[in-house]
């Protein structure tokens, strides 16, 4: 009976580490578009070459909303490549264009990962993890 009842527990846990992993707010994030230093949309990539990864921010909400807007590019070895964050605030019902730049040093592809949590200190997520694939050449 002692395990059945750790068991039982050990499911409620990760049950509700699962759902807690899900993010529910009002805000939603644009999937990313790669950018140059003037901010027109790109679709080519090469080593040395600044690469802006935007995202559209918007607060569905009524009430101001604080948050940081993560970029983590990784390697086709899923090691960490760049890791870039900006916090801000937006108010009830507003949108806000969020940029990171990456520059590779290396061809190849790369995975980027966009996300907002609502603080880099407490790390809650706010949106879904994005993913988008490209390809640097040399």
């Amino acid at each position: 009976m002692k395990y059945l009842l750790v068991l039982v527990l050990g499911l409620v846990l990760s049950v509700a580490t699962l759902q807690y992993a899900h993010a529910t707010s009002d805000i939603t994030i644009s999937s990313p578009t790669m950018v140059d230093t003037t901010g027109h949309e790109i679709s080519s990539y090469s080593v040395g070459q600044e690469i802006g990864i935007q995202s559209v921010l918007a607060n569905h909400g009524t009430t101001n909303q604080k948050f940081s807007y993560l970029v983590q590019v990784m390697d086709g070895n899923d090691v960490t490549d760049y890791f870039g964050a900006t916090s801000a605030s937006m108010l009830g019902n507003q949108s806000f264009t969020a940029t990171q730049v990456w520059i590779p040093k290396e061809p190849g592809t790369y995975t980027i990962q966009v996300y907002v949590w609502d603080s880099l200190a407490s790390a809650i997520p706010l949106t879904d993890v994005i993913e988008k694939q490209i390809t640097v050449q040399s």
